[in-house]
């Protein structure tokens, strides 16, 4: 997982296949990740998937050997707070599920 701090704050995850085998991932509706930045203590600021509809169908994604798949979003925050954060990256398969954690700081 990747944090880059500018005018916005890009957050990016990349999940590689090392089995050595194609996996296929079940994802139960429409969204396949999410992006949540927590503060110092914990609490949550901002999650990307806040207020966004998903379809409620079942969806597949077959990801070969050494395949990475890459999701990446903007926290566009009109005056961002300054500080430490943790940035969460969720992949939401039911069958490979996958969180990730990067601190980062805004001056």
């Amino acid at each position: 997982m990747r944090v880059t701090v500018g005018d916005e704050i890009e957050l990016s995850m990349h999940v590689t296949n090392s089995s050595g085998k194609a996996l296929e991932l079940r994802f139960p509706s429409g969204q396949t990740h999410d992006f949540v930045v927590l503060d110092s203590v914990g609490r949550e600021v901002w999650r990307w998937s806040e207020g966004r509809l998903f379809t409620q169908a079942l969806q597949t994604k077959m990801v070969d050997r050494d395949e990475t798949i890459s999701y990446s979003d903007r926290w566009e925050a009109s005056a961002p707070p300054s500080g430490t954060f943790t940035a969460v990256g969720v992949l939401h398969s039911s069958t490979h599920p996958v969180e990730t954690r990067v601190e980062f700081a805004i001056p």
